[in-house]
């Protein structure tokens, strides 16, 4: 089956749609913070990188990984496989909150 560029463009653009405005923001680098010390140990510490983002990417966490222990995800986060082998040799911890 070949797909014609139109098609490939439209498909793309659905799959953007689906994912919501979370998808837009991460494809552009936005919404991403550090999470605030609370001192409890349920609480993210200054060490976590909490992330909003529904798609989870390379890009989206690039040069916001120096000092982080942990990336905190909500719960329908999808994180690419590249993002979890990153993560991984950094030995960073990902967590669904």
């Amino acid at each position: 089956m070949t797909l014609t560029e139109e098609q490939i463009d439209w498909i793309v653009a659905e799959v953007i749609r689906r994912l919501g405005v979370a998808a837009k923001q991460a494809a552009n680098g936005m919404a991403v913070g550090r999470a605030a010390n609370h001192g409890s140990a349920e609480s993210p510490t200054n060490t976590d990188l909490k992330l909003t983002e529904r798609l989870i990417t390379l890009r989206t966490i690039e040069k916001q990984l120096s000092g982080v222990k942990r990336v905190v995800l909500q719960p329908r986060s999808v994180v690419t496989p590249a993002v979890k082998d990153e993560l991984r040799a950094r030995k960073i911890e990902l967590v669904y909150q």
